[in-house]
């Protein structure tokens, strides 16, 4: 299991979850997910206590969907949710 650390401190990459795509560290908690969670209207408050993150953690999510738009929205477009 190969963890790769990215330049955002919640947000890491596990080759074991999801295939790699970026992940709320130490969780299966996908930036993915929590993307389409805001972009469906949910405050960042609501998402930490839905997903059981802190606050800091989502707004590192969000953080990280904006400095990486197109990544975030490849995985996204192609509901790979399955892979593991």
């Amino acid at each position: 299991m190969a963890i790769e650390r990215t330049a955002h401190p919640y947000i890491v990459r596990d080759s074991a979850i999801y295939g790699g795509e970026p992940i709320i560290e130490g969780t299966r908690t996908g930036v993915r997910h929590i993307i389409l969670l805001f972009q469906s209207g949910q405050d960042p408050e609501e998402i930490a206590n839905s997903q059981q993150i802190t606050l800091a953690q989502v707004y590192d999510a969000i953080s990280y969907f904006y400095d990486n738009e197109a990544e975030i929205t490849h995985y996204i477009s192609n509901e790979s949710w399955g892979a593991s």
